[in-house]
C-alpha cells in the first residue's frame, strides 16, 4: 500500500518538502482561461491603442501577456506590429482616464496656536482640516480579432480609484493611479486569454463521526501525519476505507490524496461518490470543480499546442 502512495505523491514531493502545512495536502492545478478560443492562440499582434491613456494600457497588457508561462515556457509570443503571416490574432484597444475631485469631509488635527520665546509650542488647538477624494476613472475597451476577422474576445471595463487627502497633504498622483487601473485591466484580460498554474494546500476533512473507535483513532493519526508524512496519512485512510466505504471524510481524503499525486480522474470519482450520496458536502463539491476546471484548462493547452 505504501509503495502505491509513494508513486502517487511523486508529483507533489518537492512542494511537500518546501511547504508542509498542518492538515493539508499539496495540489498542483491549472485554472482555465475565460475564453477557450483565445487560449488556443500562440502569436498575438498588438496594435497601438487609441485614447489619451491607450499607450499606458497597451504597455500593461503586453507586459502581462509576455509574462504568461506554463511549466516555465512562454505561452504567447507578442508582436509589436500586425503581420498576418506570423500572428494568429490582433489585439486592439482604447483607453481614456477622467480625473476629478470631490469633498470628503474633514479630519481633526492638532495645530500649534502659541509658542514661547524659544519657538516651542505651548498651546495647541484641535482644528478640522478639509479633505477631498481624488478620483481617477479609466474607461477602456479591447478587442481580440482573429486573422480571419472573427471576434475572439471583447472586454469593456470602467474602473476607478479613489485616494483621500487633506489640506497640506499634497494631491495624489493621477499618473500613478492610471497605471494601477491599467494594471487591473491587464490582469483581468490575462485571465480571460490564458490558463494559469496554481499551487495550493487543500485542507483534509476531519470529521470522524460514524467511525468505530479503532478506525477513529487511526483516522485521527492520519490527520496528524499530514503535517510530516502525506504518504503514510494516505495509506492509513486507504486501510480504513474497506470498512467505511461510504464515509464522506474517508472518501474525500482519499480523493485529495489522488489529486495531490496528479491522479485526477480517480480523485474526481471519489468526489462524485460523495456528492451522489449528499450533494451538500462543500469540500467534495469544490474538489469536483477543481478537477473540472483542470480538464477545461488541459483542453485549452491541447488546442494551444496544436498550433
Amino acid at each position: 500500500m505504501t509503495r502505491r502512495f509513494k508513486g502517487m505523491f511523486a508529483a507533489g514531493a518537492a512542494l511537500c518538502a518546501s511547504a508542509v502545512t498542518a492538515e493539508t495536502l499539496p495540489v498542483n492545478g491549472l485554472e482555465p482561461a475565460g475564453k477557450d478560443a483565445a487560449a488556443a492562440l500562440g502569436v498575438i499582434a498588438l496594435e497601438p491603442f487609441g485614447g489619451s491613456d491607450g499607450q499606458q494600457l497597451a504597455i500593461a497588457v503586453a507586459d502581462r501577456l509576455r509574462a504568461v508561462t506554463i511549466d516555465g515556457e512562454p505561452y504567447f509570443r507578442i508582436l509589436p506590429t500586425v503581420s498576418p503571416a506570423e500572428a494568429d490574432a490582433v489585439l486592439d484597444g482604447t483607453a481614456a482616464a477622467e480625473v476629478g475631485r470631490r469633498d470628503s469631509g474633514s479630519r481633526e488635527e492638532q495645530v500649534c496656536v502659541e509658542r514661547d520665546e524659544d519657538d516651542k509650542c505651548i498651546r495647541r488647538e484641535t482644528r478640522h482640516i478639509p479633505c477631498w477624494d481624488h478620483v481617477v476613472r479609466l474607461d477602456a475597451a479591447v478587442r481580440l480579432i482573429a486573422i480571419d476577422g472573427a471576434m475572439l474576445h471583447a472586454a469593456d471595463r470602467q474602473d476607478e480609484l479613489i485616494q483621500r487627502y487633506c489640506q497640506g497633504d499634497g494631491r495624489p498622483s493621477s499618473e500613478g493611479m492610471v497605471r494601477e487601473l491599467a494594471g487591473r485591466y491587464a490582469d483581468a484580460l490575462r485571465a480571460d486569454l490564458a490558463p494559469f498554474q496554481r499551487f495550493d494546500q487543500i485542507r483534509v476533512m476531519e470529521s470522524r463521526k460514524g467511525l468505530s473507535k479503532q478506525d477513529s483513532r487511526a483516522f485521527r493519526e492520519a490527520i496528524r501525519l499530514t503535517k510530516s508524512d502525506g504518504v503514510a496519512a494516505c495509506a492509513a485512510w486507504m486501510d480504513i476505507a474497506p470498512r467505511n466505504p461510504a464515509h464522506a471524510s474517508v472518501l474525500f481524503n482519499l480523493g485529495l490524496c489522488a489529486e495531490s499525486a496528479g491522479r485526477r480522474d480517480e480523485a474526481y470519482d471519489y468526489y462524485r461518490r460523495i456528492l451522489a450520496a449528499d450533494d451538500d458536502v462543500d469540500y467534495a463539491r469544490q474538489g469536483a470543480r477543481r478537477i473540472e476546471r483542470y480538464r477545461r484548462a488541459e483542453a485549452q493547452l491541447a488546442s494551444h499546442r496544436r498550433l
